[in-house]
């Protein structure tokens, strides 16, 4: 039987934009309620790519709390020093630390949420409900069987993996998202798998080689880029400002055409490129493999994968070389890993127009000429006769305000603060509301 409940606040997915949310709420907005739908077991952060010795990219202090409040519990300092590790952490010297870490960084901070969050549940259906006695209503359905309905809907469901069209005629079986590579290491274990193909030129890629020739060495590896050589990430603290929270109302407020100039000039940010370290770790890994004559890493460089069909329980790829007219190449594999990142809110191939989540809504949001959705600088998207409803993306708007919103920790607590404040504004958290946020972690 359906169990119906009405909230002023919605959050769907537990991970860190709407982790910093929660923090935001209790912190600013103290007696604020609200409840969060999580559809895995636990609040995850990069759970696909925690390989040994893999860190996070960005500064640990660009975390759930710290720019938005210093002093606050939720910090990755507070953290360390809660688990009785912060000299030791000073003492390493990493300037960037283990992701696995900063994961159960992002696990501690949830916990202390867990009254207010609804994990094992997926949201299956957003609707709006009509205008009644002036205001509008979320209509929302769970797999759980419940109706929710609310006043406030905060989108933080990650983006969509994004796997070439080329690769779409490979099973299942044969084909996973860089994302979700730890979900293979089975396979690969039991020798089901003696051969991969690792497509793409981000950090990601790289790290995933590096696991494969140092846990698999009897895995033959073939890494396949667009690029002629695998490209270092631009560190530049000059470029590094993207990442400040004035270049979010920099990009925001540009044209379309200066939006796309930006976007070009700092791809390397964050896009098909790595940070030094893997590189030369890689380089020397090729150059020894090389020596040996081991022969099971190859390098497929300045390549488009023109056709990739299943040849019995294989997948063969036809690679076109770009700077020559050598005949097509063909390598068969096991298992294809595209490590080509993910959808971004767009009209284009690469993009989506709006989260799958929200397609019920689609006609009745506001857009451009080009069916692109309009979101506001606060994250707010814009509905017909809707009254005063929000409705926010919670790090899902990179083709709207930058590289911030680009699967970045770096903003996430500021831009909770914005939602929050927006969310403020429109006036409608109401005393009817059921779940009390602040739990005893």
């Amino acid at each position: 039987m359906s169990i119906y409940a009405h909230y002023s606040i919605v959050g769907i997915g537990f991970g860190p934009s709407n982790i910093a949310l929660a923090i935001t709420l209790e912190e600013d907005f103290p007696g604020t309620r609200c409840i969060f739908f999580e559809s895995a077991p636990s609040s995850e952060w990069q759970a696909g790519l925690l390989l040994a010795n893999s860190d996070i990219q960005n500064h640990p202090l660009r975390d759930l709390a710290t720019p938005r409040n210093p002093r606050s519990h939720y910090s990755f300092t507070n953290y360390l020093f809660k688990k009785g590790r912060l000299f030791e952490h000073f003492n390493l010297g990493l300037q960037f630390p283990y992701r696995y870490e900063y994961r159960d960084y992002i696990k501690w901070a949830a916990g202390h949420f867990d009254g207010a969050v609804e994990y094992s549940t997926t949201v299956k259906t957003v609707r709006l409900l009509p205008l009644l006695e002036g205001s509008a209503r979320f209509k929302l359905t769970t797999n759980t069987g419940k109706i929710i309905t609310c006043d406030n809907l905060v989108i933080a469901t990650g983006r969509t993996p994004y796997i070439p069209q080329v690769l779409n005629a490979v099973e299942h079986n044969n084909l996973i998202h860089g994302a979700n590579f730890k979900s293979v290491t089975e396979r690969i274990s039991s020798g089901t798998v003696n051969s991969i193909a690792v497509v793409g030129g981000s950090q990601s890629a790289i790290e995933i080689m590096l696991y494969l020739a140092n846990n698999f060495p009897q895995v033959t590896l073939h890494g396949i880029s667009r690029k002629f050589g695998y490209r270092l990430k631009d560190t530049s603290p000059f470029t590094g400002e993207v990442y400040f929270p004035d270049f979010v109302d920099t990009f925001y407020n540009s044209k379309a055409v200066y939006k796309q100039r930006l976007k070009d000039d700092l791809n390397l940010t964050n896009y098909s490129a790595s940070d030094a370290d893997v590189l030369d770790e890689l380089y020397r890994l090729i150059y020894r493999d090389k020596y040996f004559g081991n022969k099971k890493l190859t390098i497929h460089n300045s390549v488009d994968i023109t056709n990739a069909v299943m040849d019995g329980t294989k997948v063969s790829l036809e690679l076109a070389t770009a700077h020559s007219d050598e005949e097509i190449e063909r390598v068969q594999v096991d298992l294809v890993v595209s490590a080509t990142g993910f959808r971004d809110i767009g009209p284009y191939e690469h993009q989506e127009v709006c989260p799958p989540l929200l397609n019920d809504l689609y006609p009745h949001l506001h857009k451009n000429d080009i069916g692109e959705i309009q979101l506001g600088r606060d994250y707010r998207l814009e509905l017909t006769n809707a009254g005063k409803l929000g409705l926010y993306l919670n790090g899902l708007c990179e083709s709207s305000h930058g590289m911030g919103d680009a699967g970045s920790l770096s903003l996430v607590s500021l831009r909770s603060k914005q939602i929050a404040d927006s969310i403020n504004k429109l006036r409608t958290c109401t005393d009817h509301l059921t779940h009390s946020l602040k739990t005893e972690a």
